[in-house]
């Protein structure tokens, strides 16, 4: 298994997005105007239509893309230290594209929606 180092590689990486969203989308719920961090420093809350119905809208795609990436983490890992299951890890990289995929489409269109 000469490429083992990448599986940890993209593991961190994608725990360390996940908990930058976490964090940004908590200090949202506090009342405080940092999860707008996603999207760019073209956007803000003031230029936002309707700010809650977008955070209804975002919440479960975000939740469900950090749900599959950190599955993703977690089966690559498992494939390269613990049990080589190429299938598995193939499969679960084509489900993670698609969803890495359709998060950014769905984002964009609401984000042309509410902004």
């Amino acid at each position: 298994m000469d490429n083992s180092m990448w599986g940890i590689y993209r593991y961190f990486c994608s725990m360390l997005w996940n908990l930058r969203i976490v964090f940004l989308c908590y200090n949202e719920s506090k009342g405080r105007d940092q999860c707008i961090n996603l999207l760019g420093k073209d956007y803000t809350y003031k230029k936002c239509k309707d700010k809650e119905a977008y955070i209804a809208k975002t919440a479960p795609a975000l939740f469900a893309f950090g749900l599959v990436s950190v599955i993703y983490g977690v089966i690559d890992v498992i494939h390269c230290y613990v049990h080589t299951m190429t299938i598995v890890d193939t499969v679960a990289m084509i489900i993670f594209l698609i969803v890495l995929i359709w998060f950014g489409v769905y984002t964009r269109n609401l984000r042309n929606r509410y902004y």
